[in-house]
């Protein structure tokens, strides 16, 4: 099913008039910044109608610290010399 779509004269270039939510699939505004049923941060409209995951730097942050503490213990461990 695809969202519900206004004239291209209304002033909005994409001519939708909601987005969808890319978690529960819910319709929201378009200046929404969060889905207001499951509370899914979310982003810009893409070209058909969804709207874009926001990227979650906190979780790419701690990925990288634990990457950085398991090669470090790895070199404390087995590599460095007594």
């Amino acid at each position: 099913m695809k969202p519900p779509r206004t004239s291209i004269d209304s002033g909005n270039p994409t001519g939708y008039i909601s987005k969808k939510c890319p978690e529960c699939m819910e319709y929201m505004s378009l200046n929404a910044g969060v889905c207001p049923s499951c509370k899914t941060p979310v982003g810009k409209i893409n070209k058909n109608g969804m709207a874009s995951r926001k990227t979650d730097w906190k979780a790419y942050a701690t990925a990288i610290a634990a990457w950085i503490v398991f090669i470090v213990y790895i070199w404390w461990a087995f590599i460095r010399e007594p």
